[in-house]
């Protein structure tokens, strides 16, 4: 595991900000263990206070973005801090160096840097900036002779090789971004309804149930069965039987809030996780579900109705855990198929109650 999740506990590898935020952590450390040990040398071996200060400062600069993204800090606004911090220094590395030493070479490790943290836009505009300054930069040295062997035809090859790199980072930047969005969706979405799939609300229910108790604050989770599910595949066969559990999927995207996640959990099945949710605003959206199903025939005359256990977590209770959470929604979704299905049994303070509505 990376050092840095202790940090972002809630950030894991399905996260699209995972390698972004390990990213600006690499970055920082390079930049810690390199203006450290650059400002030692300069003091002790080259008697170069001016420049050891310089050192010392970019320690210093980086030894607080550091601390302001290990506490929480917005990850945008770090991403920008670090590449304009990193800009800084290699526009001052260059201007200390006049040019010469190939010092110039250093500003070609900005473009994959800024692309991966700003975007492709964003890092468009800063790595162009950055590399028009640096040629015209160049050709201001070139004027005064301070080059030395430093041609015109130099001036041209960095000015094509800055453009080249421009164009090409956008691109790979721009495709990487697609591929990755669309592996995300494959990786985390039912194939067959459109919601999210079994491992996808595993994860996402581990992940807020650990913010539920670091927040104090509760989680509700409702798991779902549709009722006779083997009867409607019998009577109406499976291709109906499958467009049954998409208008379900449906139905229960529509009548759930923004904010809340929900996924096929196997099968017939289906879990809801409810984020600041307690108990009874819970019963209140399972409720809402069962009511919306029983209004109106799904597919042509095709009737079904679902049975809901819910299971709440306060927050406060260190007992908590996922496994505790699913056996108590499985319990009381059996509750609720022994009830006479097309009901809805929650638990508040560890006492079942059953909302029942009229089986179709």
């Amino acid at each position: 595991m990376k050092y840095w999740r202790k940090y972002h506990p809630t950030i894991g590898t399905d996260d699209p900000r995972y390698h972004q935020v390990s990213l600006i952590y690499s970055v920082l450390l390079i930049m810690l263990i390199y203006f450290g040990l650059i400002g030692l040398l300069n003091i002790t071996l080259f008697d170069a206070a001016d420049i050891a200060i310089y050192d010392f400062s970019g320690f210093v600069l980086a030894a607080a973005i550091y601390f302001y993204v290990s506490r929480g800090g917005n990850f945008k606004v770090a991403g920008w801090i670090v590449t304009l911090t990193l800009v800084f220094v290699l526009l001052a590395f260059i201007h200390l160096a006049e040019g010469r030493n190939y010092s110039l070479l250093w500003v070609t490790i900005l473009p994959p840097i800024a692309f991966f943290l700003l975007g492709p836009t964003a890092g468009t505009w800063v790595t162009g900036l950055v590399f028009a300054y640096c040629g015209w930069f160049l050709y201001k040295l070139l004027g005064l002779g301070v080059p030395g062997n430093l041609s015109l035809g130099a001036l041209f090859n960095f000015v094509e090789v800055a453009t080249a790199q421009v164009f090409l980072f956008r691109y790979y930047e721009r495709s990487r971004r697609e591929a990755y969005e669309q592996l995300q969706k494959t990786s985390t979405t039912d194939p067959l309804t459109g919601i999210f799939n079994r491992l996808h609300i595993d994860n996402s229910l581990k992940s807020l149930l650990a913010s539920s108790k670091r927040d104090l604050k509760p989680t509700s989770i409702l798991l779902l069965d549709v009722d006779h599910f083997k009867r409607i595949n019998d009577e109406y066969g499976h291709i109906a039987g499958d467009k049954v559990l998409v208008a379900i999927g449906n139905v229960m995207k529509e009548t759930t809030r923004e904010g809340d996640l929900v996924g096929r959990w196997g099968g017939e099945e289906f879990l809801i996780i409810c984020p600041d949710t307690d108990g009874g605003k819970a019963a209140n959206i399972a409720n809402r579900i069962v009511e919306r199903l029983n209004k109106q025939p799904l597919l042509d005359d095709i009737n079904a109705t679902v049975s809901i256990g819910i299971a709440t977590a306060s927050g406060r209770d260190k007992k908590d855990t996922v496994e505790t959470l699913l056996q108590t929604a499985d319990k009381n979704l059996y509750k609720a198929k022994a009830d006479g299905r097309n009901t809805v049994v929650a638990s508040y303070d560890d006492i079942a109650l059953t909302s029942a509505h009229s089986t179709t």
